[in-house]
């Protein structure tokens, strides 16, 4: 490492200033700024702590009023010196700020406000401002801005993941078969939103629905940014709502720092959002979640997060202060950075919740006049607020259809990639209705059949729900009817120690011998513990093997009841009850509250056909297999079904042996990294 520059004595009485009063603990500055300076690898820059202190100190000796080393303050001012630049300064003071290294005494509830105060004060007394600015899309310019806020990571870090599963960058072609590109994110189970400019020169109605289309998981660090699986196209009436392109203000610079031009500018645009809601062929927010334009936050953010796909880069996130946004008003004017393809971006508050859909970008040509009162912002981004958009989807009577799905299925007749679905159409049909509640319990029969089969296959009906609704919207909960008649305080206890292990005392402890009214109160308690730290995902419990452990007794049919007694006060609840005798009945249940499905004689006996019938689904369609070869295939296949839990037993062997084949004739089905839950 080189030696630390000169020491300047303006910039030494700048940060003097800015570090006034801070309370802070040498020891834990030390450590935390070598780390950072090992990881930063800056050019010309001190090699740690002691080295900038002891170093600065004599180069600052001659000045009036010398530092010492000795102090807490100048030492840590010496060490800020010693990075040369302001940027670089602001960087690790910023980091440290974060970090909590001057958080002193404060409670937790003043520290948001604190930090920010002392970033805003050091970039103060630096000097530092911001850059340029334009309207973004694919074609289009962008800001490049140096202002950055700091925050715990922690406290974002659940919000950021749940925004790069529901992220997306949009792909179309213009009239002229230029690519366009822009970002979006979900905001129903089919639909994802951008701005009107990434899409306005598509036509109302696609012939072609792979001239648009989104790819969600676009990033070198999800390893699948190029999965089929990720990819969506357009339906040919994609546009399920849409506000036109707004005026982009005066033709002058700083027209935005001007408080009578701004309002006039806003109150011009407030009723047009630049805004698109995209219908997608399929349902990808059964999978990742989407974020509910009728919930939103109320609150003016201080400070945004902008996830976005820059030109052809993958998930990027920036951050930046909020300027003279209004309370309530339908624009956010903000300083994060975002560049080509910013478009559509999502825009999250402080504390990760969505606020916006950043779509512009403005810029002065000219710098600020020295003096003028109206200009103090050279650059500003501009994002439409989210709960404009709700409000003007609420008007039009269009925001309960941007919630509705486009259709539950298997990607190419696969749950996972490996694991076929053969049949069962009708039972993934139910899954739609099931969740949107309408009703909240199914129960999975057998259809009679001479002779009958010891294992149909029922249980593979639990892996197709968990399948489709996955971690983290979703929390699966398995019973085994077994295990509910041997010991079902152990079940209770094994449940809740999935999602709230420091909630298991509540639960009723097992009595001397096993009552219907026991059970009632152990499932009615791990029924208040789900609602109270669940209530934010949609909770499956499944009941499994319920025709080999008979629950028609009296304790069985307490614990039925008791789950049918819950549906009514929990509607993120849904139950499955597999194997069920069809004629069973449950206290108090209403006919009309239940779906049915049945696995039917057609399902087990006509393997052949399911089987050409999913490998035309696999990719078959699109390859050279004449009709010879897949009953050659299917012929092969079936006969290692057997009669005993035949569809499983097909699944399997086809999961096991085929798949690699059809991975390389076929392409893969989806790519999911390792150890990936969701």
């Amino acid at each position: 490492m080189n030696a630390p520059p000169a020491i300047e004595g303006a910039l030494l009485g700048r940060l003097r200033a800015a570090t006034e009063g801070l309370a802070f603990t040498r020891g834990q500055i030390h450590r935390f700024y070598d780390d950072w300076i090992a990881g930063a690898r800056f050019e010309k820059a001190p090699s740690g702590f002691v080295h900038a202190v002891v170093s600065g100190a004599e180069d600052a000796a001659n000045l009036p009023a010398p530092p010492s080393a000795a102090r807490d303050r100048d030492a840590l001012c010496l060490a800020l010196a010693a990075l040369r630049t302001p940027d670089r300064i602001l960087q690790f003071f910023g980091a440290a700020v974060a970090a909590g290294l001057f958080d002193g005494a404060a409670n937790p509830e003043a520290r948001p406000a604190l930090r920010k105060r002392l970033t805003g004060e050091m970039r103060t007394a630096l000097g530092i401002e911001s850059t340029r600015a334009v309207l973004q899309d694919s074609r289009l310019e962008a800001l490049t801005s140096r202002d950055a806020l700091w925050f715990d990571p922690g406290d974002l870090l659940p919000a950021i993941i749940l925004a790069r599963r529901r992220l997306c960058k949009i792909e179309s072609t213009d009239d002229n078969e230029q690519p366009v590109t822009g970002s979006g994110f979900l905001v129903g189970p089919s639909t994802v939103m951008t701005n009107f400019h990434v899409v306005k020169h598509l036509p109302e109605t696609l012939a072609d629905g792979g001239r648009l289309r989104v790819t969600f998981d676009y990033s070198a660090t999800t390893g699948l940014a190029g999965a089929e699986s990720s990819i969506f196209s357009a339906q040919p009436d994609w546009r399920a709502a849409m506000s036109p392109l707004a005026s982009t203000g005066p033709d002058e610079d700083y027209w935005w720092d001007d408080k009578t031009k701004r309002d006039a500018w806003l109150a011009e645009v407030a009723k047009t959002l630049d805004y698109a809601v995209i219908r997608l062929d399929g349902a990808p927010g059964l999978q990742r979640g989407w974020y509910r334009l009728d919930d939103l936050p109320r609150e003016t953010p201080s400070a945004v997060w902008v996830l976005h796909h820059p030109g052809t880069e993958g998930h990027t996130i920036t951050d930046g202060p909020v300027k003279l946004t209004k309370p309530g008003g339908h624009r956010i004017f903000h300083l994060a950075d975002t560049a080509r393809g910013s478009s559509g971006g999502l825009v999250l508050n402080e504390e990760g919740a969505p606020v916006g859909l950043h779509y512009m970008a403005l810029e002065a040509e000219a710098p600020p006049a020295a003096g003028a009162p109206n200009q103090k912002n050279p650059v500003l981004n501009v994002a439409v607020a989210l709960a404009a958009i709700a409000r003007d989807l609420t008007d039009r009577s269009l925001l309960a259809k941007v919630s509705e799905p486009a259709g539950i299925r298997p990607y190419r007749g696969c749950l996972d990639g490996r694991h076929p679905v053969f049949g069962r159409e009708s039972y993934i049909r139910l899954m739609e209705r099931l969740w949107r509640g309408e009703p909240q319990m199914l129960m999975v029969h057998v259809e009679s059949r001479d002779p009958p089969l010891e294992r149909p296959g029922k249980s593979f009906s639990a892996e197709i729900v968990q399948a489709l609704f996955r971690p983290p919207e979703h929390h699966h909960i398995v019973f085994r009817a077994g295990d509910i008649k041997v010991d079902a305080y152990q079940v209770a206890v094994d449940t809740v120690k999935t999602f709230a292990a420091d909630q298991i005392e509540r639960l009723p402890t097992k009595p001397d011998t096993t009552s219907p009214a026991y059970v009632r109160r152990l499932v009615g308690a791990v029924a208040q513990i789900i609602s109270e730290r669940l209530s934010n995902k949609l909770v499956w419990i499944t009941l499994d093997d319920l025709e080999k452990h008979d629950l028609s007794d009296a304790s069985g049919r307490e614990f039925l009841a008791t789950l049918y007694s819950q549906i009514q006060r929990m509607p993120n609840l849904r139950v499955l009850l597999i194997g069920l005798p069809e004629g069973t009945t449950i206290g108090g249940m209403d006919e009309s509250d239940v779906a049915r499905s049945f696995i039917t004689a057609r399902d087990l006996d006509q393997l052949d056909e399911q089987l050409t019938a999913w490998l035309k689904m696999r990719g078959g369609r699109d390859a050279n297999i004449t009709d010879e070869a897949y009953n050659f295939l299917a012929a092969i296949m079936t006969s290692v079904a057997g009669t005993d839990a035949p569809l499983e037993a097909l699944a399997s062997f086809v999961a096991d042996h085929v798949t690699g084949a059809a991975d390389t004739l076929f392409g893969k089905a989806i790519e999911r990294p390792a150890g990936d839950g969701g």
